[in-house]
């Protein structure tokens, strides 16, 4: 028999409102943050070259996931702290 760690964590949901220019001056911060080019990524999904995107850094925990719907992109920001979600129409993407 072995034994392992096992690690969980429950989160509270909770819904708020924001407008749209507030979402992406978000997405700008978490950009220069982790060094990403997520507007750069977000435009890949806008150009219809893939259906999804994921990035994952381990230390410290970031996780961020876009998928193209119809007429928005829904994104979610992930760290080891708190998890984001939350949809912006194709035309609010522009840099």
């Amino acid at each position: 028999m072995s034994i392992t760690k096992v690690y969980s964590r429950k989160v509270q949901k909770e819904l708020n409102y924001a407008i749209a220019e507030d979402l992406v001056e978000q997405l700008r911060i978490f950009e220069r943050q982790m060094g990403w080019s997520i507007f750069d990524i977000l435009d890949i999904l806008k150009q219809g070259k893939a259906d999804s995107v994921s990035i994952t850094r381990e230390k410290p925990f970031h996780y961020f996931y876009a998928r193209l719907g119809e007429k928005a992109i829904i994104i979610r920001l992930q760290t080891s702290k708190q998890e984001v979600e939350f949809t912006l129409p194709l035309e609010r993407l522009n840099k």
